[in-house]
C-alpha cells in the first residue's frame, strides 16, 4: 500500500495538511493543535480526510442521466452500488501539488473525456484549488475552466467534516430546504422546519438530515463550548446552498458544505435557478471559502 503523499503549511498556530494524490484533499486542519475539522484517521481514503472539493457538480445526479443541449449523456457510478453519481470526479483523481511558499499551495488536477473517462463526465475542463493561511484563516479557493469545445454545465464546492463532540453547535440561516425521497433525491423546496431551523444557534444532535439547504447567506458559525472554540465559515455568494450531513452515531462527525448547485440541479426544468452555471468554452470560474478561528466566552 501507497503511503499517502502529505504536505504541511503552517502560520502562527494554523496548521493545515493538503492530501494531493488523495482526491486534492485537506487531511488536517489545526488550530493550536486542535483538530478544527475531523482529522484524518490513517486510512488511505479521500472519505476519511479533513475536507474535499466537489466538482464539476454537487451531491447527486439521479441514475447518471441527464440532458444537456439536446444530447443525453449517463454517467457511471462512482459510489458502490449506490446508483447516483456523487459529488462528481474531483475527489477521485490525483491532484498535482504546486508549492507556493510556506503559507499557500495549489492542487491542480485536468479532465479529458477521453475513453471511460467520459462515462465519468463527458467535458473537459482544468481546476485548480489554492489555499492560503493566515494567522487565524484557512482559505480555500477554487478555480475552474472549461476546457472543452462545448459550453459545459459546472457546479462546485467543497465537503467539510467536523468534529461531532463536545457539544457542537451550528448557526446558519437559509430561506429554504429541500426534502428527499426515499432514494434521497429532492422532490420538495419548503419551508425550514423548526426542527432543522439553526438561524439562532443549536447543538448539532441528531436530527437526520442529508438535505440541501437553499438561499444560504454565505456564513456558518461552528462552535464548540466545552473548548470555547469557534470556526466561522465565509462563503461566496455564489455558492447559495448548503448541504447539511447529521449520520446516526456512532459517526464522530458531520458535514457542512457549502456548493453552488442544488442535488440534482442539471435534471430541473431551470437548472440556473438552482445554482448550476453554464460556462462557454474557455471561459473561467472561481468560488471561495474562508475558516475563521475564533475563541467563545466560557
Amino acid at each position: 500500500m501507497q503511503p499517502v503523499e502529505r504536505h504541511a503549511l503552517a502560520r502562527g498556530r494554523m496548521r493545515v495538511e493538503l492530501a494531493p494524490r488523495t482526491g486534492g484533499a485537506l487531511a488536517a486542519v489545526e488550530y493550536g493543535g486542535i483538530p478544527l475539522l475531523r482529522p484524518w484517521n490513517g486510512e488511505p481514503s479521500v472519505r476519511r480526510m479533513a475536507v474535499y472539493p466537489l466538482l464539476p457538480y454537487s451531491n447527486r445526479i439521479a441514475e447518471g442521466r441527464f440532458r444537456f443541449a439536446g444530447t443525453e449523456h449517463v454517467l457511471r457510478r462512482n459510489f458502490g452500488d449506490h446508483p447516483h453519481p456523487l459529488h462528481g470526479l474531483g475527489w477521485q483523481r490525483e491532484w498535482a501539488f504546486v508549492p507556493r511558499g510556506t503559507h499557500a499551495a495549489s492542487m491542480t488536477l485536468g479532465h479529458r473525456p477521453d475513453g471511460e473517462a467520459a462515462a465519468d463526465w463527458p467535458f473537459a475542463f482544468d481546476a485548480e484549488q489554492t489555499v492560503e493561511l493566515t494567522d487565524r484563516t484557512v482559505t480555500l479557493t477554487l478555480a475552474f475552466r472549461n476546457a472543452d469545445t462545448r459550453p459545459a454545465p459546472v457546479g462546485l464546492g467543497w465537503h467539510p467534516f467536523f468534529p461531532r463532540h463536545d457539544g457542537a453547535v451550528l448557526r446558519f440561516h437559509a430561506d429554504a430546504v429541500w426534502r428527499n425521497d426515499a432514494r434521497m433525491l429532492p422532490v420538495e423546496r419548503g419551508t425550514v422546519p423548526p426542527a432543522w431551523d439553526f438561524s439562532a444557534g443549536r447543538p448539532v444532535e441528531n436530527p437526520g438530515l442529508d438535505n440541501c439547504f437553499a438561499g444560504f447567506t454565505g456564513t456558518a458559525t461552528l462552535s464548540w463550548p466545552a473548548r470555547r472554540l469557534a470556526v466561522t465559515m465565509t462563503a461566496d455568494a455564489t455558492l447559495g446552498h448548503l448541504v447539511v450531513m447529521t449520520p446516526p452515531p456512532p459517526a464522530d462527525f458531520f458535514a457542512v458544505e457549502p456548493v453552488m448547485n442544488a442535488n440534482d440541479a442539471i435534471n430541473r426544468p431551470d437548472p440556473a435557478a438552482h445554482g448550476l452555471r453554464v460556462l462557454a468554452p474557455g471561459e473561467s470560474l472561481r468560488v471561495r471559502m474562508t475558516l475563521t478561528v475564533g475563541e467563545t466566552n466560557p
